[in-house]
């Protein structure tokens, strides 16, 4: 994907990107032949490479080197998230590692300790994705489990009772690797979520869920839910932060490390330029592609960052929203928000004053909840959703795209 803002349409097209973690790949649109269609793509930037992975971690933000940190410890524990985030870990553990080695800790010694929250526990493959065959064969390799296995430490000032994973509380070196994307709830995910709710007990992210992220809004340095998360961060002992700042093909376009809290608002900053995007008003239609989250159903909402970030409405009134996911997971699993849990949602979604339809071709009807089966309108090709649009909005119509819209912001006109 060009690093252009706004790119012209050929012939009635646009790509978007698709299938994060599984077939990652441009995937290409057609509209009606007098559709006016605009990409709004986010600035973006270039990967970083391994000497910019190499410099941030040898100029960490807050703390002492990481193999300074590590100096006389012996039992430490890597945090990571999982694939429904584009962190690079295999790019990044193996700097870890070695960080640690030159403090004298064999990789043998480390615990890697897979940060799911509430989501599935991560199977071999998914493992292997994420950090590499060679970092399963040296390490220690764990999934949190948020129904059992962590021990209370305290409340946070918000009320939330802290309970963590219990591996990672006896560690003597505390370490989180994530990554930094637009977030609903605490602005910006990465920094200490990975610590709350991501090792936390279904009792604190319950708590947490039902409290300070219902008060939350994209691309807000510090909300609530993230002070609170970083309120628990401190009182669990983190150590040491490495987040990435992912470009819309899965690098990195940035890089932190550091304190859990200064690292992470530094990595914000870099967030805000890289996610950018023109946000033209009053579109007839929307693509908004669930891209690098659209494995699962669930994460539909995360594309709806730079609707929730626009100055002015990119839809009108009786437009159509297009949610664009892959699914190769399917539905998704999550044990607060999944069917039959303590915070399902069942209804099909809605969007006030205009229609909202579904591409997603891995996503069958009957694994949606039963009261959302019949009012969602949902397709497996791009044919029939081109054809339901054209149907609806005529031979003329305006659409604005965003290929990667759970990492974009908006920025307004451009």
């Amino acid at each position: 994907m060009s690093t252009a803002a706004r790119i012209p349409s050929v012939r009635n097209t646009a790509e978007i990107r698709f299938g994060a973690w599984y077939d990652d790949r441009d995937l290409v649109l057609s509209f009606p032949d007098e559709w006016r269609i605009e990409l709004c793509a986010p600035a973006d930037g270039p990967d970083i490479g391994e000497a910019g992975v190499a410099s941030a971690f040898a100029n960490p933000i807050g703390t002492p080197r990481l193999r300074d940190l590590a100096a006389g410890r012996s039992r430490p524990c890597i945090v990571i998230d999982d694939l429904s985030r584009p962190t690079p870990g295999v790019r990044l553990v193996p700097t870890i590692l070695a960080e640690l080695r030159a403090a004298g800790i064999e990789d043998r010694d480390v615990l890697i300790l897979a940060g799911v929250a509430n989501h599935r526990p991560m199977t071999r493959p998914d493992l292997e994705k994420k950090l590499g065959a060679e970092v399963l064969d040296v390490c220690a390799v764990a999934n949190h489990f948020s129904w059992d296995g962590c021990v209370p430490i305290g409340h946070t000032s918000f009320g939330s009772p802290v309970e963590i994973n219990a591996d990672f509380m006896k560690s003597d070196l505390k370490i989180l690797v994530g990554s930094i994307i637009p977030h609903g709830a605490a602005g910006f995910s990465g920094g200490s979520k990975l610590l709350m709710p991501g090792i936390s007990s279904l009792a604190s992210a319950e708590a947490y869920h039902r409290g300070t992220c219902t008060r939350g809004r994209y691309a807000v340095t510090e909300t609530d839910a993230r002070l609170e998360a970083d309120e628990a961060a401190r009182m669990a002992g983190v150590d040491f932060l490495v987040n990435s700042i992912p470009n819309s093909r899965l690098g990195m376009a940035g890089l932190v490390t550091g304190d859990v809290v200064s690292a992470h608002r530094a990595g914000t900053e870099i967030a805000r330029r890289v996610f950018a995007s023109p946000t033209p008003p009053g579109a007839d239609v929307c693509v908004l592609s669930v891209y690098p989250k659209d494995g699962e159903f669930l994460q539909y909402l995360t594309a709806f960052a730079p609707w929730q970030t626009a100055p002015e409405p990119i839809l009108r009134e009786g437009g159509t929203v297009v949610v664009a996911l892959e699914g190769a997971e399917g539905l998704g699993s999550h044990w607060l928000f999944g069917p039959g849990m303590r915070l399902d949602f069942r209804r099909a979604p809605r969007i006030k004053r205009r229609d909202i339809i579904f591409f997603a071709p891995e996503i069958d009807r009957g694994s949606l909840q039963p009261e959302a089966r019949a009012e969602t309108i949902l397709f497996k090709t791009w044919d029939e959703t081109e054809a339901w649009l054209q149907a609806k909005h005529g031979d003329r119509a305006s659409v604005s795209v965003f290929p990667c819209a759970t990492i974009q912001l908006g920025a307004g006109r451009r």
